[in-house]
């Protein structure tokens, strides 16, 4: 198949939306399929082995005007490639303006895939967008998925969402999981990464990594460092990210006197994350937006700790609770108190068995469900199967 993947990603970031993207394609190429990616020209050029990148102009490098310019710009270039070599599927993670594009299938007959990996509307009302905004998004929406041929989604919450609010059909959605790279995110040893990012090689060291996000709650986990550092002179804290609460939580870090045991390494390349996570004994994925419950999540970090072998803490939100059951790859914290992940944390830091056990059942799971290879896979049959019917 010839694939057109339109992304309004920033390629020279190293957030979880590239690395979603950059997966999807370098599997796509080498299932065989071609595969053009589109992506706004923001200055710096990547490459990714048997991927062509298509640069679309944007106007001004902001964020409000390079939002609009790049769908703008996107349909007189789409409309190009197309005229040169029309792709088989058009597919997409879901913007509210890309159907300006996706309207040149009424004239190529090509297959329009949205991939849907979270619930905007959801979202802005946890970050307390006005309700106009909310609702004008949420109008562009119902023209997409009238448009699209599928939708991909990574949680059956995400998919009843859909059919619930927008009267989707149920057999238009494909519920796949997110996923991990293997040849990225596997089992290091420990003590050499921890000399490898220059930290101390004694005590324990408890990970974050992530977009630092309003749902992303680990600002809310800072407060219990002091009481658990009490209990464990030696036990660190390693946050990997950048986003909205960085500078808050740099702010509490000093105002505590906190930066000998948490560390704030902020945006790091892709290839080092795992270092990271290998670096440490125990991974947090908290979350306490009670808004996450109607969204569902499948967070990229949440494979990647297990594609590592390390055990997991979390809240079971958005349909986390099924896949930590189904696997037993840590510990879910049935509460949205901060307060209570005092007590666990320290219980599973005193159990070293356990943590081992936690943590190779991620390692096992990742390899046989949740690598990248074996998602792509199912899509690439879902791709085959509607364009075949066309």
């Amino acid at each position: 198949m010839k694939v057109f993947y339109l992304a309004r990603i920033n390629t020279a970031t190293e957030d979880a939306s590239t690395r979603h993207v950059f997966e999807f394609c370098r599997q796509f190429a080498r299932m065989g399929h071609e595969v053009v990616l589109f992506v706004p020209d923001l200055g710096e050029k990547r490459e990714l082995e048997g991927v062509r990148f298509v640069h679309v102009p944007v106007i001004i490098k902001k964020s409000a005007v390079t939002f609009i310019s790049f769908y703008l710009s996107l349909v007189f270039v789409l409309l190009w490639h197309c005229l040169k070599s029309r792709p088989d599927v058009l597919y997409t993670r879901l913007q509210t303006m890309e159907w300006l594009a996706a309207l040149l299938k009424c004239i190529f007959r090509f297959k329009y895939v949205v991939e849907v990996n979270g619930l905007a509307p959801v979202e802005m009302k946890i970050n307390s967008v006005p309700k106009v905004w909310i609702a004008f998004v949420t109008i562009m929406e119902r023209v997409i998925y009238k448009l699209s041929d599928q939708l991909v989604v990574p949680s059956i919450l995400i998919r009843d969402y859909l059919c619930r609010n927008y009267g989707v059909k149920e057999d238009s959605v494909l519920v796949v999981s997110n996923g991990a790279n293997p040849e990225y995110s596997r089992p290091m040893d420990k003590l050499e990464c921890r000399k490898q990012l220059g930290l101390s090689p004694d005590g324990n060291y408890l990970v974050f990594v992530g977009s630092l996000k309003k749902w992303h709650g680990i600002d809310r986990l800072l407060p219990l460092m002091p009481a658990l550092v009490q209990d464990d002179p030696d036990l660190h804290l390693l946050i990997v990210g950048d986003g909205e609460k960085k500078e808050g939580l740099q702010q509490w870090i000093n105002e505590k006197q906190m930066s000998r045991h948490i560390v704030l390494a902020g945006r790091v390349p892709y290839e080092t994350v795992p270092v990271y996570i290998n670096a440490g004994d125990i991974c947090l994925a908290p979350y306490f937006e009670a808004g996450l419950n109607e969204t569902g999540i499948s967070p990229l970090k949440i494979f990647e700790y297990m594609a590592c072998g390390r055990p997991i803490i979390t809240n079971p939100v958005g349909g986390l609770d099924s896949l930590f059951r189904l696997h037993d790859i840590g510990v879910t914290i049935q509460s949205m108190d901060p307060a209570d992940w005092e007590a666990p944390i320290k219980a599973l830091l005193k159990s070293p068995e356990k943590m081992k056990t936690l943590g190779d059942n991620g390692y096992r799971a990742v390899q046989s469900h949740y690598s990248w290879e074996v998602i792509c896979k199912n899509i690439e049959n879902t791709l085959e199967r509607i364009v075949s019917s066309r």
